[in-house]
């Protein structure tokens, strides 16, 4: 028996969750690759669509960027607003924001990097979100320290957030319940730091200028300023955004003349990194060496990183945020060395303190790097006289003072 009439294929239809798809997926390419190194060809191909299709759900890049940061900060703020209603919002408010900013690990590290790239509409929503998180956070340090000052209460809320990121810029995993314990651990340490007194006055903003010498000396310094004026626009606007012109009318030259002491902008990017680098193996040997024991080094290694940092915030900011610009072999380079490095301050914490596994000491070291490298990078808190002594009583609450639960505990041979 036969029949004429036609049989339709069934129709697709399109997910329900595809945007929530698409965001995910983007979030996850930008932390990866960066704004500019990621396309919306490459986010398509990840949820497994076309670029036509992508564009029905969104107009462009800078779109899905904003959308991905205001979604990940309304999910934070609602998390934290319920916690904050709960019978003991002061120590509910500080462990939920542990436990979101766990669960949404790349978010931190996609505002921090890509955050200048938004649009300027977005922009402003971002910064009133922040605002209101902050405002959570300092309700509940003021809570548990009634006794500081609203620029302590300040800081210390900083470091809070800083803390309860910190996953956000590293591959260190434990279990669930572990990571948490670690990091409630660490930010209720830090909140009980003696901070120094406050100093009535702050610190310099910038270096004095340099005088001017002979031609031949000028000649000679050239590339150390080239490095300098390409560190500070690197770190401020992003590398992407700065070119050779910028870099050369920063220290009063053509852009190409940049060109007679490095082959090209790269290259001035890798050699900055390496600067970065020569100053952490510096004062790491220095604290080795004037370290009595695994203890003090640890104390004198935390002290020499926050001077660093406060000395030299744009090399450090621009080696944070700007290596993947880097050509693949040296950002791989850089990549293995950094880790090396946190892996060594690990093993000094881990000596000084024995009960902890090399995990939790690795994770407690980002930690207190996330605090110093945001503290530097924050224009509130950079204000402050007193801040590398202040850092300084952080770290090493974080360092020496986070109690451990069992499940942190390194395993027995």
């Amino acid at each position: 028996m036969t029949s004429s009439a036609k049989i339709e294929p069934p129709k697709r239809r399109r997910p329900r969750d595809r945007r929530a798809s698409i965001l995910r997926a983007a979030g996850a390419a930008f932390a990866e690759s960066g704004y500019h190194g990621t396309s919306m060809a490459d986010i398509a191909a990840a949820v497994g669509i076309s670029a036509t299709a992508l564009y029905r759900h969104f107009r462009n890049k800078q779109e899905l960027l904003g959308q991905c940061l205001l979604i990940g900060l309304d999910t934070t703020l609602a998390r934290l607003d319920e916690a904050a209603r709960a019978e003991e919002p002061k120590t509910r408010v500080l462990t939920e924001l542990v436990a979101v900013a766990l669960e949404l690990r790349g978010l931190p590290r996609l505002w921090q990097l890509e955050f200048r790239s938004v649009s300027p509409e977005d922009r402003q929503a971002v910064l009133v979100r922040v605002v209101r998180l902050t405002g959570y956070l300092r309700r509940a340090v003021r809570a548990h320290r009634p006794d500081l000052s609203a620029p302590e209460v300040e800081l210390l809320s900083w470091c809070v957030l800083s803390v309860a990121v910190s996953p956000s810029y590293h591959q260190v995993d434990l279990p669930a319940t572990t990571f948490v314990d670690v990091l409630d651990g660490a930010v209720l340490a830090l909140i009980t730091a003696d901070l120094p007194p406050e100093v009535p006055h702050a610190r310099p903003a910038t270096r004095a200028p340099q005088p001017s010498g002979t031609a031949d000396f000028e000649r000679t310094v050239r590339p150390e300023r080239m490095i300098a004026a390409a560190a500070r626009l690197f770190n401020t606007r992003g590398y992407a955004a700065v070119g050779i012109e910028d870099i050369g009318a920063a220290v009063g030259v053509s852009g190409p003349a940049l060109y007679h002491h490095f082959a090209s902008k790269s290259d001035l990017l890798n050699e900055i990194i390496e600067r970065n680098d020569q100053w952490i193996r510096l004062y790491t040997s220095r604290a080795l060496a004037e370290g009595r024991d695994a203890g003090e080094s640890m104390r004198l290694l935390l002290r020499y990183y926050v001077r660093f940092a406060l000395d030299e915030p744009d090399l450090l900011g621009t080696t944070v945020s700007e290596v993947g610009h880097l050509p693949a072999p040296q950002a791989r380079r850089y990549r293995r060395t950094h880790r090396e490095g946190v892996l060594g301050w690990a093993r000094m914490l881990q000596s000084a303190r024995s009960e902890l596994s090399l995990p939790v000491a690795r994770v407690l070291i980002q930690a207190i790097s996330t605090v110093v490298i945001d503290a530097v990078r924050n224009p509130r808190s950079v204000r402050r006289a007193d801040l590398l002594d202040a850092l300084a009583a952080v770290g090493d609450r974080i360092a020496f003072s986070v109690p451990l639960s069992e499940a942190a505990a390194p395993t027995a041979p």
